[in-house]
């Protein structure tokens, strides 16, 4: 006589934050546009913090009349503001790639297997918006770490004034230049879960968060100054060498809880935005 056992009965596992995070970070370090657009970044900011240097100490000539000159078009801001000049640059490049990793789902309806595997739906954002800090921080403290010691030497190759990492402000500046671009990843990922848009979310955040305070800085009178001063970039330019929207600047403190506050709206919307409607 045989005697069947039953079979093991199948351990089920609670759905949790912490496994919602793992599967983002599987999904984000498996994608190489991820380890390209990384690596764009760093390179970006590094290579034209490094032409910026080059330049303003005159062992490269700009381009024009007077380029042999020391300074050219780089020697007005000081030399930690020189080093950090491809930051323009990176967070425009951040901008784009978090506004993919918000918005990339929606076009090939991924999405909608996310929300399956994980019904609570603020977990979805708050696991992507982990995953992406994961892959943005270290990359962004290459970035500016890699901008300012490359920049720093060719100033002492040259004989020229450096920022001591000792001197006033340089710590906050480099340290705030790596949160700058690690809030404006999480904005391009909450607009692109608002929006479900990869167009439309690298257009919010190119044009209307990065270029368009720009253009009214300079085109507003100055009385709109104390309402400029509150926009993502002008926020950032407190504790950090971007310039802002307007003349008028918040204190260093201020300024890290006005861009905090942008990160979390951003962020809310798109929890309230997938929360409330269908993917």
């Amino acid at each position: 006589m045989t005697t069947t056992l039953p079979a093991p009965a199948t351990r089920i596992r609670p759905q949790t934050l912490t496994r919602a995070v793992h599967s983002e970070w599987i999904k984000t370090r498996s994608l190489r546009s991820t380890w390209v657009g990384m690596a764009a970044v760093a390179v970006v900011m590094i290579g034209f913090g490094a032409i910026a240097s080059a330049v303003s100490t005159g062992s490269v000539a700009p381009p024009g009349p007077g380029g042999s000159d020391g300074g050219g078009p780089f020697g007005g801001g000081g030399p930690l503001a020189t080093v950090l000049t491809g930051s323009t640059f990176a967070v425009l490049l951040i901008g784009v790639l978090g506004s993919l990793a918000g918005a990339r789902e929606y076009g090939s309806r991924m999405i909608t297997a996310s929300v399956v595997s994980v019904p609570r739906r603020w977990q979805v954002v708050v696991a992507k918006a982990v995953a992406l800090s994961a892959a943005v921080v270290p990359t962004a403290l290459i970035a500016v770490l890699g901008s300012y010691a490359v920049g720093t030497a060719i100033f002492s190759a040259n004989d020229a004034p450096t920022a001591s990492l000792t001197d006033d402000d340089v710590l906050t500046t480099l340290f705030g230049m790596v949160g700058y671009i690690t809030a404006i990843a999480l904005i391009g990922l909450g607009l692109g879960i608002l929006l479900r848009s990869v167009a439309g979310s690298i257009g919010a955040v190119v044009g209307g968060i990065l270029i368009l305070p720009t253009i009214a800085g300079a085109l507003l009178p100055d009385s709109w100054d104390t309402i400029l001063r509150f926009l993502p970039s002008s926020a950032a330019s407190a504790f950090t060498a971007v310039a802002a929207a307007g003349d008028s600047k918040l204190g260093a403190a201020a300024g890290v809880t006005v861009l905090a506050g942008w990160v979390a709206a951003a962020l809310v919307a798109a929890v309230v935005s997938l929360s409330r409607r269908d993917v």
